[in-house]
């Protein structure tokens, strides 16, 4: 089945609420945008982006995006603001071959139902030598995770596939993308506060509750090319 027609069973998960805080009113997420936006740039400054899972446009709105940019977005409230700013909705990684330069999964790519369609259309989608980026994705094999089986950034009745970075590099290779790089960054990060970070941790570690934070590998930024 086309992953176009199964979205409507999607969009019922995801309630235009979720958005609240995706109109540049949230400073700690535009911080952390500049940093992902520094990530990106290490390895390409502009191009054909697709934004999937765009939301309201904010994250292209945000790093002043350079290059033509289109979005996938189930939500037709945020996709309306998004057309405004510039982002278009008439090619996508399903519909395109050859296309793009840069395909972005920011914060998305643990809410599809088929995340490994999504990759492998986005492959076929992009330029030879174009990038893919998986950024603000949280990391199954973290030390937070595989204690409590919970992350901040997850909800159990939004999230269908929750990778890990050995799991999604190896899947990554196996459909054809090289020169994968990993980074898995906490200090420096407005959300890392490192001495109740690390105290939280100790809690969880040792006792049956679960407090949500910030800790080392518990998010991940993936890059990986198109040969």
């Amino acid at each position: 089945m086309e992953y176009k027609k199964e979205i409507p069973a999607l969009k019922t998960r995801w309630t235009e609420d979720r958005y609240s805080d995706r109109y540049q009113n949230n400073p700690l997420r535009r911080k952390q945008y500049l940093l992902d936006a520094n990530f990106i740039k290490r390895f390409v400054n502009n191009g054909v982006v697709c934004d999937v899972g765009c939301g309201t446009g904010e994250f292209l709105e945000t790093i002043k995006w350079n290059g033509l940019k289109f979005g996938m977005e189930i939500s037709d409230t945020p996709k309306r603001i998004a057309e405004k700013k510039g982002i278009n909705f008439n090619k996508d990684i399903f519909t395109e071959k050859d296309f793009f330069d840069v395909i972005i999964f920011r914060g998305t790519i643990q809410h599809v139902d088929n995340p490994f369609l999504m990759m492998k259309k986005s492959l076929e989608s992009l330029k030879s030598g174009g990038y893919i980026f998986f950024i603000a994705t949280p990391n199954s094999e973290s030390w937070l995770y595989r204690r409590k089986l919970k992350l901040p950034a997850l909800s159990k009745e939004i999230n269908f596939y929750i990778p890990g970075a050995l799991q999604l590099e190896n899947a990554l290779k196996n459909f054809g993308y090289q020169e994968i790089f990993i980074e898995q960054a906490y200090l420096g990060t407005p959300y890392a506060h490192p001495v109740t970070d690390h105290l939280k941790f100790l809690i969880n570690l040792f006792t049956p509750y679960y407090l949500p934070h910030a800790f080392w590998g518990s998010m991940m930024s993936i890059c990986a090319k198109k040969p």
